[in-house]
């Protein structure tokens, strides 16, 4: 295989080389059920027939409202078989969400998990939607027989991921089987993986990371996969023992959570090479990466390019930076005109692939924003970040997150990063409120440990002499979680909405810098 040399022609191909090659050999387990390679290709071949004989043909598109099983694994790769387009849909999407997914992607059938139906229930008639069934009866169509052969192209579409949305309507991401092959193929580049390794991961499989950077990579080297369902404190290391998993993927923000976690012997004696984990708090990489026994590996990317854009080499990882740019990408930091930035100037990142259909193909139906988003060939991220001199990339912020007080830009991804290396909070999210003085004041959403007394203005107390004077928050406020994407990412548009709110003030309070 050349550098750049794709593993097969399409998704199924690859399911059906490999099931060729590896035959009863497990390919994953989830909660006690294992699944072959053999038996992949024979259930997703089932799942693909049943389809056909509904109607189901290339292009059409097949929406899934599940959350992480093999049945999952089935119906998505079966999908793929019959040269239709999955449209993975957030397990907890309700309401206008969920009926605008449905309706914009056209989605012709969906299969949905039992306890997901209400929620379909609840959003009223979908013009396209021909046909619905349920996870639990995903069994029926693994014995539909043997379906029609679909000559399926690298450049075709495999999937549709909508986006988080936290600004707007979701845009719905296309992706081809180009996209879904390099990704795994450079994961498995990138670690050096080969058919002893074992994949673990708890993320949803309904977003692309779980997809492309774990079932993926383990069907190119012919390694396992140990899936799991979401992600759980208590479990984790249980989980990862039972398996023997040598690779997971992570949030950011859980390593946060597991640092505050007592360790104990389960932990210690895990068999984990790497995790793969995005963004790396700065200060907790290398006191995890002791006390793990493995190495963290920092990344940057998004579901538009295909989950990674930026990574840190193996062989040299560098705190605080989301790495360099894949060796098929081209990643830039350039100012509003477009022009490239100095190192250490902050800009927003911009990329492209050298690989043709690494990156998504467009926005469905979306085309001014598939424009506006791939200006002058380069996919604008609307990241803030810099290049520093060693020509690592350092993320800074979202864009949209960046507060402007007193004349000056704060990033929430630092002020947050300062709040939450406190002991007693396990997580923060920082936004910028309304000021009666014109520009934002900052406020701060907390997370307490479990058990901790801590007050508000403790958290400012703690914030002077870590943050800048302007970056000390005005407001503070607990809560007992934060809504979230299903990336994992905090929904600040909704805490936006609710501006000071009922907030300790602390100008107010007569709390002074």
């Amino acid at each position: 295989m050349s550098e750049f040399e794709l593993p097969a022609v399409s998704v199924p191909a690859l399911v059906a080389s490999r099931a060729a090659k590896y035959g009863d050999r497990a390919f994953v387990s989830f909660e006690g059920e294992v699944c072959s390679y053999a038996q992949l290709l024979e259930r997703s071949d089932g799942v693909a027939a049943w389809l056909q004989a509904r109607g189901i043909g290339p292009g059409d598109r097949v929406a899934m409202l599940m959350s992480n099983s093999l049945e999952f694994l089935y119906v998505f790769l079966g999908i793929a078989r019959a040269g239709a387009v999955s449209v993975p849909v957030n397990a907890s999407s309700v309401g206008e969400g969920l009926h605008y997914t449905l309706e914009h992607s056209g989605a012709a059938g969906i299969v949905a998990d039992a306890a997901l139906v209400p929620n379909l229930d609840s959003i009223g008639a979908l013009p396209d939607l021909r046909w619905r069934t349920v996870t639990e009866e995903v069994g029926e169509m693994l014995t539909a027989g043997t379906p029609q052969r679909v000559e399926l192209g690298s450049l075709d579409p495999m999937s549709i991921i909508y986006t988080s949305g936290t600004t707007g309507p979701p845009k719905g991401v296309v992706l081809s089987h180009t996209s879904y092959l390099n990704t795994g193929r450079y994961f498995v580049k990138h670690y050096g993986l080969d058919d002893s390794d074992v994949l673990h991961t708890c993320l949803p499989l309904f977003h692309c990371n779980a997809q492309q950077c774990t079932v993926m990579p383990a069907l190119i080297a012919g390694a396992r996969v140990a899936l799991n369902g979401k992600f759980s404190l208590s479990r984790f290391w249980d989980w990862i023992d039972s398996s023997g998993a040598t690779v997971t993927n992570l949030l950011g923000s859980m390593l946060a959570l597991m640092s505050k976690r007592p360790q104990d012997e389960v932990e210690r004696r895990n068999r984990l090479k790497f995790m793969a984990a995005a963004p790396v708090p700065e200060g907790l990489h290398r006191p995890l990466e002791e006390r793990f026994g493995l190495q963290i590996v920092d990344g940057y990317g998004l579901t538009e390019t295909g989950t990674m854009a930026c990574k840190n080499p193996v062989s040299d990882t560098r705190s605080g930076t989301i790495g360099i740019a894949l060796d098929h990408n081209e990643v830039r930091i350039v100012d509003p005109e477009g022009n490239e930035c100095a190192p250490g100037v902050t800009g927003e990142i911009v990329t492209r692939s050298r690989i043709p259909g690494a990156y998504m193909t467009g926005y469905f139906r979306e085309p001014e924003k598939t424009a506006e988003a791939m200006r002058d060939g380069w996919f604008h991220t609307g990241d803030a970040g810099y290049r520093r001199e060693d020509g690592y990339h350092v993320f800074v912020d979202r864009m949209k997150d960046t507060i402007r007080r007193r004349g000056e830009n704060i990033s929430s991804f630092l002020v947050e990063k300062a709040i939450t290396a406190h002991p007693d909070i396990v997580d923060t999210a920082a936004i910028a409120v309304p000021s009666d003085l014109s520009e934002d004041d900052v406020k701060v959403l907390v997370v307490r440990r479990p058990g901790a007394s801590l007050e508000p203005a403790d958290v400012i107390e703690w914030a002077h002499g870590r943050l800048a004077e302007h970056e000390v928050p005005r407001y503070v406020e607990f809560r007992d979680e934060f809504p979230r994407t299903a990336t994992g990412r905090i929904q600040k548009y909704t805490l936006r909405g609710e501006g000071a709110g009922a907030a300790w003030d602390r100008e107010a309070e007569g709390v002074q810098q």
